[in-house]
């Protein structure tokens, strides 16, 4: 039977670089990045206490639902320093494992985390919802953000483009059929048959992209939601150069320069170097005031606002309705994106929703990508 074994040494570091390389001959999408981090993370735990390992790495190296159960089965193997058999093998102990996989009961120890104060301040962070009122200055690693679904993402980026091109500019580009007659450029085409009008090409207006600004909650209650309205931010702005964002939380930062790396990890990077204002609380009408004075520029009548954000906001109601007001007076128009819209029971009872909604014109969900399927339509309408 070929098996992945692990090594023969003691060497913790080699034993946990080998259960990541075979978590990666499963599907799993674990590089050397964060193999690196899983590293780092398990120098901060105790070694010994089995739960906390098994959640660290689970954390770390799992990202997808389905892969759950498999997890479970190889960090059994690797916990136990056990061989694993290598994916696709259809021998007896491959056989074994996948019954495992699919059969295996979880385990209290495994599972059970250590009723002590850490714990439940960890418990604690995992459900918190709402605004916070504090303010966070530290870097955040968002180097360990995957992206799953980024072929869709870039599927509705290009439609939302598409959406936006909804009205002809000034230019004009030559077209095989559509458009009127270039005569100037007719001239030049037929000089070889003695100015005979036999080509006669023709010039169509160009769509005009409308400017997208978007703006980004990272406050804590959004850190669920940040990784997936950053792909498709990114995705955006590689179809379109018209792209501003922003990520506020209880301070602002512009990152357009950021979104247009050639890469999502660099701009992951970039982004993370830029902003250290993660994971605090939230004042969207000082962010939006923010916007509407120093970069008033970008505000005009050729600019759609997106603001992504779930309305838990620490500020004034009121200063959140003038700033609105404010900039839906200036731009073409103001959609708010709500993650929360969509979930079983949603009310907008916030003050914050409630003192906006006369000045929004689309209010929508940004739950998941079948929810950000609908985004095009929308601001096409």
């Amino acid at each position: 039977m070929v098996t992945s074994n692990p090594p023969k040494n003691h060497d913790f570091t080699a034993h946990l670089t080998w259960f990541c390389r075979v978590l990666r001959e499963y599907g799993f999408l674990v590089g050397p990045l964060e193999t690196a981090d899983a590293i780092k993370a398990l120098g901060s735990v105790d070694m010994m206490d089995r739960g906390r390992v098994y959640w660290t790495l689970r954390s770390l190296l799992v990202s997808r639902q389905d892969k759950f159960s498999t997890y479970d089965g190889l960090f059994e193997k690797f916990w136990n320093f056990e061989p694993i058999p290598k994916r696709g093998m259809t021998s007896e102990g491959s056989k074994k494992l996948e019954e495992t996989i699919t059969l295996q009961r979880k385990p209290t120890s495994l599972f059970g985390v250590r009723d002590d104060q850490q714990s439940e301040e960890i418990a604690i962070q995992e459900l918190r919802i709402g605004a916070s009122e504090v303010e966070l200055d530290a870097p955040k690693d968002l180097t360990t953000i995957h992206a799953d679904e980024f072929t869709e993402l870039t599927r509705i980026a290009a439609r939302i483009v598409k959406a936006l091109a909804s009205r002809p500019g000034r230019r004009r580009k030559r077209h095989k059929r559509k458009g009127v007659p270039d005569l100037r450029g007719a001239m030049r085409l037929n000089m070889s048959f003695e100015g005979d009008p036999i080509i006669v090409p023709r010039r169509r207006r160009v769509p005009r992209v409308t400017r997208m600004l978007v703006m980004l909650d990272v406050s804590g209650s959004m850190e669920r939601h940040v990784q997936l309205l950053l792909q498709l931010a990114y995705a955006v702005s590689q179809q379109t150069k018209r792209v501003e964002a922003f990520v506020f939380s209880t301070k602002v930062t512009r990152v357009t320069k950021e979104l247009a790396k050639p890469s999502f990890t660099e701009a992951l990077k970039g982004i993370s170097k830029e902003a250290s204002h993660w994971s605090g609380g939230t004042r969207i009408g000082e962010a939006l005031a923010t916007v509407n004075t120093d970069f008033s520029h970008l505000l005009d009548k050729h600019t759609t606002v997106l603001l992504l954000s779930d309305g838990w906001d620490t500020g004034e109601p009121e200063q959140l309705a003038i700033q609105i007001r404010r900039m839906r007076q200036r731009v073409r128009s103001f959609v708010w994106l709500n993650p929360l819209i969509g979930t079983p029971d949603y009310q907008a009872l916030t003050r914050s929703l409630q003192s906006a909604e006369p000045y929004v014109d689309h209010f929508a969900s940004a739950l998941d990508v079948a929810h950000l399927r609908r985004l095009p339509q929308l601001l096409r309408s």
